[in-house]
């Protein structure tokens, strides 16, 4: 936030740069090193996502004990996950809208590169610059994707796009969707758009909801 508000846990955070969407970089490099800062050795696991998604926090807790029956060795390097995404040619890259959640070894070598993660940065894809940095100081890219089914627990696109793959046509929703089909899958040759590709106990609900997404 802008303010602190302790009666609402509004905290006023202070970044490099104006106060925009188009600075998102620098906004997401503070909030990370204030979580870090005050909370990293109270919880396990720390969680981040747009201000339209919904979390179930059951679903989360689900998710986060499949986690923990990583090996040992993964665990040990620092973890980052959510739902994978594909911008041409570039690496694989975790999308910010969402959300994606870092383990507590993660966050602690994330805010030690901070000073060097794109300091001078002033643009809106978060999710492409933090991917970046914490394969910098090599943490684990890791997919939350249901382990069984292959089917996605976080949906960053609006029901009109993921269950039928039209509302809104762009190319980077037809370049997402495409790369998600793509994704190797358990029971099936590929994740099929529509419905198939949601998850019954998806981690956050879907995100954009709109009159032209229903």
């Amino acid at each position: 936030s802008t303010v602190t508000i302790p009666s609402l846990g509004m905290v006023g955070i202070l970044h490099r740069g104006e106060e925009a969407y188009k600075n998102m970089v620098q906004k997401m490099r503070s909030i990370w090193s204030y979580i870090a800062t005050h909370y990293l050795d109270q919880f396990d696991y720390f969680h981040i996502g747009g201000d339209d998604m919904h979390v179930i926090v059951e679903n989360m807790r689900s998710l986060l004990l499949e986690h923990e029956s990583e090996p040992i060795d993964a665990r040990e390097e620092g973890r980052i996950f959510g739902q994978l995404a594909s911008k041409g040619s570039q690496a694989l890259f975790l999308r910010g809208g969402a959300g994606y959640t870092i383990d507590r070894i993660g966050l602690k070598k994330l805010h030690e590169y901070m000073p060097k993660c794109s300091t001078k940065v002033h643009k809106p894809a978060e999710d492409n610059i933090i991917t970046m940095c914490s394969r910098k100081v090599g943490l684990v890219l890791g997919d939350n994707r249901d382990s069984c089914t292959g089917q996605q627990r976080s949906h960053s696109m609006h029901p009109g796009v993921l269950s039928v793959a039209r509302g809104i046509s762009t190319s980077e929703f037809d370049e997402q969707l495409k790369f998600w089909g793509l994704l190797p899958h358990p029971t099936e040759k590929t994740v099929k758009v529509g419905m198939k590709i949601g998850f019954e106990a998806a981690v956050e609900s879907l995100r954009d909801f709109s009159p032209v997404a229903l």
